[in-house]
């Protein structure tokens, strides 16, 4: 399914019987707990029967184990609950919590007396995650890899002194440079906002770039460094900057196991 055209003009993408909304801004601190529910790892738990279930069918069986450990299913709740535009039937947790119920051993749930199963929650998934630009997990690389680089990511700012910005500071800061007011930032898309943010990021560098390439004072050997700002923003490897430092030290271990 191609879903541009609803991404583009922020438009609810219909999917059988509903229609899956953008989520506002307004909403980004519940629904970045809510989506966590779609970012579980489960094949990385050493256990074959884990491995074996479907996303739905984990979420299930670690709410029956507990529920206050594992909230999953509430938060699959919840985020219904924001995307369908829905307050009237999600209202009441405990009897929201009824919509969710088995056939034989696999798992399904109801939305307005209509059964979804587990192939349509992972398609709820991929719509839900592209709409407001959630990063689902790389899979193509190990968990271990990617908790290690997070934490030479982590290190490595601590070093320099950086401490990641805030969501609010982000909305003051898009504010602050093109004068939308705090409540018209709000009711954007978290996709426009973030895509605003990447935006206003390209164009000062490009006019920092620019600059300093027409002052005559520096040279960049490579011209196609100095991209236009309207250029396509494209994916960033959010490990790059320590990834390069990984792959040394794991040649570095590799020659010194090779000599014992």
């Amino acid at each position: 399914m191609n879903i541009e055209n609803y991404t583009t003009y922020d438009l609810p993408i219909p999917y059988k019987e509903l229609d899956i909304y953008p989520i506002k801004v307004i909403n980004y601190i519940a629904f970045n707990v809510y989506s966590q529910c779609f970012l579980i790892e489960k094949n990385y738990i050493k256990d074959v029967k884990i491995i074996s279930m479907t996303d739905l069918e984990y979420i299930y069986s670690c709410t029956e184990e507990d529920t206050a450990a594992y909230p999953y299913l509430i938060w699959f709740d919840r985020l219904l609950s924001l995307c369908l535009q829905d307050d009237d039937s999600f209202e009441n947790i405990e009897k929201s919590m009824l919509r969710y119920k088995y056939e034989g051993k696999k798992p399904y749930f109801t939305i307005n007396g209509k059964k979804y199963t587990s192939e349509d929650f992972d398609k709820i998934k991929e719509i839900v995650c592209e709409q407001n630009m959630v990063d689902l997990p790389d899979l193509s690389i190990s968990k271990q890899v990617r908790d290690s680089l997070e934490a030479a990511q982590r290190y490595k700012n601590k070093l320099n002194g950086v401490k990641p910005a805030s969501f609010e500071d982000y909305i003051i800061s898009l504010s602050t440079v093109t004068g939308w007011t705090m409540d018209y930032i709000h009711s954007l898309s978290i996709r426009k906002f973030i895509k605003s943010v990447q935006r206003l990021d390209a164009l000062i560098h490009y006019k920092i770039y620019l600059s300093a390439s027409l002052s005559g004072m520096v040279e960049f050997k490579d011209k196609s460094f100095i991209k236009h700002w309207l250029s396509a923003v494209e994916d960033e490897d959010q490990y790059a900057d320590v990834s390069m430092d990984y792959d040394a030290l794991k040649k570095k271990i590799s020659l010194e196991s090779a000599k014992t």
